[in-house]
């Protein structure tokens, strides 16, 4: 199980986010007034710079660089590194999200997608901190906080709602299930906000076990 567990973090915080060596650096514009900054690897169209500016306005002024942006979560970050704000969803900034946005991309990193993106190490931590258990596979997230498996519109919990929980000194409790192609690959995940398990025909796991 997964959800993006990203911090509300002023712009600035991005400059000092984490970012891979190795990960694939993406275009920047070029010319010495141009703005040195790009969101999942292509640099910003004329339209794309004016909703940035307008981004700006509200939230203050993005240090140049490269960053990765989710459009259905509003969640973005240095490119390379985790989650470390949110932004308004829907935004037309740059292209699609690359799976390769926060130096994975193959499944060997945390194999746990989100919205196409495969999670830093970062971002698991923290989820694993907010649920308890973080289950490899491919997950959405929308801007209200709902997860669920990717391919089923149907939500199987809130990560705000856990959050909440958790701020005011609990957790919250929650069970889900997701309906495959056939009844052996239907899963079936329950949590009472402590302990998180999952089952399928053929296998059942706790955490802790």
């Amino acid at each position: 199980m997964t959800v993006i567990a990203a911090a509300v973090a002023s712009l600035v915080v991005l400059a000092g986010a984490d970012r891979r060596a190795d990960a694939p650096r993406p275009a920047v514009p070029e010319g010495p007034s141009a703005r040195r900054i790009s969101f999942n690897g292509r640099a910003l169209s004329a339209a794309q710079r004016e909703t940035l500016a307008r981004l700006e306005a509200r939230m203050g002024t993005l240090p140049d660089g490269e960053y990765w942006y989710d459009a259905r979560s509003g969640a973005a970050g240095r490119w390379g590194g985790p989650a470390v704000a949110i932004f308004p969803a829907g935004l037309e900034l740059g292209g699609p999200l690359p799976a390769t946005a926060s130096g994975g991309g193959s499944g060997k990193l945390t194999g746990v997608f989100i919205n196409g993106r495969e999670l830093h190490p970062v971002d698991v931590a923290g989820l694993q901190a907010l649920l308890g258990q973080v289950w490899p596979g491919r997950w959405w997230v929308d801007a209200q906080g709902f997860f669920g498996a990717e391919g089923n519109p149907a939500p199987l919990g809130n990560l705000l709602a856990a959050a909440r929980a958790r701020g005011a000194g609990g957790r919250q409790a929650w069970s889900g299930r997701h309906e495959g192609a056939t009844p052996r690959d239907n899963m079936n995940l329950a949590s009472d906000g402590t302990t998180t398990c999952v089952s399928t025909a053929t296998y059942s796991r706790c955490t802790g076990e």
